[in-house]
């Protein structure tokens, strides 16, 4: 179920396997990787990817992080609050993707008359899906709506599980709020912030739905990630060898991530520890 569809995308990454030879695929060696690294278009795809993982999870931490503090402390209603902050992480993708594509609409979107009122915007024809800048903007805004609980469920629960007796010394000793949170509250949620960090990391490079469904990769590829990029050149194009070598530099892209991020929360849990 696991190893051999990977070795199979493997061995393909290394063929001329197009529709017109599916049955009789040709071994080319490394020219779908040669092609790939000429044209540059594997550094554009994964500069696209970086770029959209980045905002969002960036974004999405230091919000969650925001919420989570707010619901640790004692405040009304904290109970229902958590529960309608978890609310979009409930929504499928899709529906994700179609509530953020209308809400972005150029002539009836909420969001484009809000900016026109609030005189943010000088108009409310903005066509967020026609702009290369503003179409990477909406799906970070999308991807961000959907997986921003997911983030600050994680931090809340790392926030719980600190030793309060840390708290009361740091602050006897005369540690203010921000110190507190610096010098005792981050260390003792590190290795739970590198965990939720690296989890989200990988959804958002494996992000496919809400990219496709809201700007299809889009305007001039200007949000084709790998995802799509791998999408395009075996359903589209066709061309089953290209799209497996896009996944296999995708895979080793993870994997190297994978370690490095493991080393990581090794290090913190050993240091907390």
């Amino acid at each position: 179920m696991i190893v051999l569809p990977i070795a199979r995308g493997i061995v393909v990454s290394f063929y001329d396997c197009q529709l017109s030879n599916l049955k009789n695929p040709v071994w080319n060696a490394f020219e779908n990787y040669r092609r790939l690294f000429r044209s540059g278009q594997i550094f554009s795809y994964l500069k696209t990817t970086l770029i959209f993982v980045c905002s969002t999870v960036g974004i999405q931490f230091i919000i969650g992080m925001c919420i989570a503090l707010l619901l640790n402390m004692d405040v009304a209603s904290r109970g229902v609050l958590r529960g309608l902050f978890v609310i979009p992480w409930t929504i499928p993708s899709v529906v994700v993707a179609i509530l953020w594509k209308w809400m972005l609409q150029p002539q009836f979107g909420m969001l484009n008359f809000l900016l026109f009122k609030t005189g943010l915007s000088h108009t409310v024809n903005i066509a967020w899906a026609q702009d290369s800048m503003l179409s990477m903007v909406s799906i970070v805004l999308a991807a961000l709506w959907k997986e921003l609980p997911y983030m600050m469920v994680m931090l809340l629960a790392g926030l719980q599980s600190v030793d309060q007796s840390l708290i009361e010394a740091a602050s006897i000793e005369g540690a203010n709020r921000p110190q507190v949170f610096r010098y005792v509250t981050i260390p003792s949620i590190r290795p739970v912030i590198v965990a939720a960090v690296w989890i989200s990391i990988m959804d958002n490079f494996q992000m496919f739905t809400i990219i496709f469904n809201m700007t299809g990769g889009g305007p001039v590829e200007a949000t084709t990630t790998l995802s799509l990029a791998t999408y395009k050149s075996a359903f589209t194009a066709y061309d089953f060898g290209r799209a497996s070598a896009i996944g296999v530099v995708w895979m080793v892209i993870l994997i190297v991530a994978a370690i490095y991020f493991n080393r990581l929360g090794a290090r913190s849990t050993a240091n907390y520890q």
